[in-house]
C-alpha cells in the first residue's frame, strides 16, 4: 500500500503571524452515485489536513489506489488563504479528470494544464486579493501505478529510487523549480519583453535572489511561475504565469518515497539528503517530521528568520 504524513512548521520573521504553507492528502476512491453528492466527491480520510502546524496527518491507501498529494506554499499579505484556495479548489479540479485522459502524456498534461487554468480562474473570482499574494502548487497525482506530477513555482517533488545494482537509495526530482534566472525561465520571460533581475539595494547594488518584475519595475517576485501574483502577469507569457509543468512515472518497486516539500525544505535540504533521511526514518511520519526538523534547526543556525516548512513523505510499498 502507500503511507503518506505530513508536517507543516510556522517559519517566523518580524510581523509574521501565520503559516502560509499548506498542504493536502486525499484518498480518490472510485466515485459511486453517493459520493458524486457530496461536493468534493471522493473520500476525505485526513480532514484536518489543512497544513496548520497541528497534529501529524496520516493517509493510507492501497497499492493500486488512487492519491492526491500536494504542497501550497503561499506568499503576499494573503498567502495563506491562496494557498488554502488553491489546495481545495485544484483537489477538486484534479479528482473530475477522467481516467481515461491520464494513460496518454499529452493529454494528461493538457488535462492537468486544465485544471490549473480553471484555479486560477476562480481564484481571480474568489473575492482573495490575488494582485500581489500567490501561492506555489506542487501535486503529485498517483492513479494505480502512473504518478503524474505538475508544478508551479519552487515547491518541489522528489522520488527516492533504490537503485538495483548498488543497493543505494537515489534521488530523483519529479519537478523543476521555477526560479526567475533558470534559462528556460529567463527566456520565455526576457523573450517576450519582462525583465529579470535581484532587487536593488541602495549603496549596495543588486542583491538577493533574482526577481521577475511587473511592469511599473516595483514589485519583484523571486518565482517565475505562481498562483495568483496577477501584477506580475505580462503580454505573450513575458510575466509570472500559472502554468504547470508535468511528468510522468510509472511506479515500480525499485521507488520507495515520494517527497514534496515547500522551499523552506529545499533551501536547506537537498533532494538526496531528503530520501536519506526518509530512509533511516522507521515510517513515513518520522520522515516528514524529522525533514521538517533538520529544515528548521538550520534557518535558526542561519539567523533569526526562518521560512514555513512542510514537508509531505509517502512511502510505496510494492
Amino acid at each position: 500500500g502507500m503511507v503518506a504524513a505530513g508536517r507543516s512548521l510556522q517559519g517566523s520573521y518580524p510581523g509574521k503571524s501565520t503559516n502560509q504553507d499548506s498542504f493536502v492528502m486525499k484518498d480518490l476512491r472510485p466515485f459511486t452515485p453517493r459520493s458524486v453528492e457530496r461536493p468534493e466527491g471522493g473520500e476525505q480520510l485526513a480532514p484536518e489536513s489543512d497544513g496548520r502546524a497541528g497534529p501529524l496527518e496520516e493517509l493510507t491507501c492501497p497499492a493500486g489506489g488512487d492519491a492526491i498529494i500536494g504542497v501550497y506554499d503561499g506568499h503576499g499579505e494573503h498567502g495563506h488563504h491562496v494557498s488554502r484556495f488553491v489546495k481545495d479548489r485544484l483537489a477538486a479540479e484534479l479528482q473530475k479528470i477522467d481516467r481515461a485522459n491520464l494513460s496518454d502524456a499529452q493529454t494528461a498534461e493538457r488535462a492537468l494544464a486544465e485544471a490549473h487554468e480553471r484555479t486560477q480562474e476562480a481564484l481571480k473570482s474568489s473575492g482573495i486579493d490575488v494582485s500581489l499574494s500567490g501561492s506555489t502548487a506542487c501535486t503529485a497525482l498517483k492513479r494505480g501505478r502512473r504518478l503524474l506530477v505538475a508544478n508551479v513555482g519552487d515547491s518541489r517533488a522528489v522520488l527516492g529510487r533504490l537503485d538495483p545494482a548498488t543497493g543505494r537509495l537515489l534521488a530523483r526530482d519529479l519537478s523543476e523549480d521555477h526560479k526567475p534566472d533558470c534559462a528556460k525561465e529567463r527566456a520565455r520571460i526576457e523573450g517576450g519583453g519582462g525583465r529579470v533581475h535581484p532587487s536593488m539595494v541602495p549603496g549596495r547594488g543588486f542583491a538577493g535572489p533574482a526577481r521577475v518584475w511587473d511592469r511599473s519595475q516595483r514589485f519583484g517576485l523571486a518565482t517565475s511561475r505562481s498562483m495568483g501574483d496577477t501584477v506580475y502577469g505580462g503580454p505573450n507569457r513575458s510575466g509570472v504565469i500559472a502554468e504547470p509543468d508535468v511528468t510522468t512515472h510509472k511506479l515500480d518497486r525499485s521507488d520507495k518515497f515520494v517527497i514534496l516539500a515547500s522551499d523552506g525544505v529545499w533551501d536547506r535540504i537537498s533532494s538526496q539528503e531528503a530520501v536519506e533521511i526518509a530512509r533511516r526514518a522507521k515510517d513515513a511520519a518520522h520522515a516528514s517530521e524529522q525533514i521538517a526538523h533538520v529544515a528548521r534547526e538550520r534557518w535558526h543556525r542561519a539567523g533569526p528568520v526562518a521560512d514555513d516548512i512542510t514537508a509531505v513523505v509517502v512511502s510505496l510499498s510494492s
